[in-house]
């Protein structure tokens, strides 16, 4: 099969009709371009930078109560903090900014003179519960998720859920999901690093000047590549737990991986979103968009930078991107694959991976959901878009458990090298 190489279509098309993206700017989005026949017509605003509200950092003593409150860290959000009477804690959530997705995300931590235990009430503007809180305490880092039952969520509109925690001089800590910040990741990525052949590098800065990093590994010299991203959007914790079994397998010491990295080199974004992630936002970018939104116009700099590099390495036509996964979180796990009629390259990926996974873990309901997003605004678009490459949105369920979410991660590690080994072979 021979396929002809896009020339960075959008990238190339955007910048000779409308002018370099300006992240600061929607002035290209006026301007008329050979992409508009293929785009909605809001595709070159639906990502333009929008003003965001940052969250006062705060520590809150309540007398009455006995307990001191504190969203000053990293992924810290509640934005504002009372009582009601002497018993119930309340705190307020509100989003960066609107309209906004509804991925309510809060994080706190409380303390006590004495150990005792508190009523909280999360009151929600602008959006509704979805996250089950996660608690942990300053003693005991290992995170527990509180009962459904233990949590009174308030009726249809949700805006409003309600549920007890233990105080005390042991810092308590309660967020909607696990806490994954940059220094988490800086952690993670650290002890890759260790690993030989595995080197980080910056490609990009974002708006508030916090790196943005990629990480490498395999053969140097190779001309076939594959692409991992993670953490589009802040409160997306569970999609990074995939992420990170993914990666982990595909870094190992099996004999199916080393194989691998002889033939191919990998490259992986696993905090696209440094600046929402920290800030505790709810779906957003410091420019004030969902970036998995702004895979054509890239008014943002955080996909300017994926986007730029990989035009770099896939510059030479012998190189190839050969296969891209963008990790998210979503109520339930699905995989937001291709629609088998996009003509890819290699052809013929996505549905032994499918099976692979099916085969290996016949208990695991699987859900394939394919789509006609050649010419879509996610990043998986573009991937096939500008290179042709078969690839998904991986989501992960809110609250799939988190054994299982690491083997199927690695199932599909095993199912990516396999596969691609063999289209590497002919096969």
């Amino acid at each position: 099969m021979t396929i002809l190489r896009p020339t960075l279509l959008a990238a190339a098309l955007l910048v000779s009709a409308c002018g370099a993206p300006d992240a600061d700017s929607s002035a290209s989005a006026t301007m008329e371009s050979p992409l508009d026949s293929l785009f909605p017509d809001d595709a070159y605003t639906i990502s333009a930078t929008r003003p965001i509200t940052d969250v006062e950092r705060k520590i809150v003593a309540f007398n009455v109560l006995g307990v001191t409150v504190s969203n000053d860290f990293e992924g810290g959000r509640f934005n504002a903090a009372t009582t009601d009477g002497d018993s119930v804690l309340v705190l307020t959530i509100r989003p960066e900014n609107s309209p906004i997705n509804n991925s309510a995300w809060y994080a706190f931590k409380a303390w006590a003179p004495a150990p005792d235990s508190i009523t909280v009430r999360l009151t929600y503007e602008g959006g509704r519960h979805r996250y089950l809180p996660k608690v942990r305490t300053s003693s005991e880092p290992d995170w527990t998720t509180l009962d459904t039952a233990a949590v009174l969520v308030g009726p249809e509109a949700r805006d409003v859920a309600r549920f007890r925690i233990a105080v005390g001089p042991d810092t308590t800590w309660v967020a909607g999901q696990e806490m994954l910040t940059s220094s988490w990741f800086a952690d993670w990525v650290d002890g890759l690093t260790a690993r030989e052949g595995v080197t980080q590098r910056t490609i990009g800065t974002t708006p508030r000047g916090r790196d943005l990093n990629m990480f490498e590994a395999g053969e140097p010299d190779a001309d076939r590549h594959v692409l991992f991203i993670s953490r589009q959007h802040p409160p997306e914790v569970t999609g990074t737990f995939a992420f990170v079994a993914f990666m982990e397998e595909m870094l190992g010491d099996s004999p199916l991986a080393q194989e691998f990295r002889s033939e191919f080199r990998i490259h992986a974004v696993p905090l696209m979103n440094p600046d929402g992630v920290d800030l505790g936002h709810w779906r957003h970018s410091t420019g004030g968009i969902d970036l998995n939104r702004d895979w054509v116009a890239f008014h943002q700099p955080e996909t300017r930078a994926v986007r730029d590099d990989m035009a770099r390495v896939l510059a030479d036509e012998s190189q190839e991107l050969w296969f891209f996964a963008d990790f998210h979180s979503t109520n339930r796990d699905v995989f937001y694959t291709l629609d088998r009629a996009l003509e890819t390259r290699p052809a013929g990926v996505l549905d032994p991976w499918i099976e692979h996974i099916r085969t290996a873990m016949p208990d695991y309901e699987l859900e394939d959901a394919p789509s006609d997003g050649g010419y879509g605004v996610v990043s998986r678009d573009w991937a096939w878009r500008e290179h042709r490459a078969p690839g998904m949105v991986y989501e992960v369920g809110d609250d799939t458990p988190r054994g299982l979410i690491r083997e199927v991660a690695e199932t599909a590690a095993r199912g990516t090298m396999q596969i691609l080994l063999e289209r590497a072979r002919g096969g």
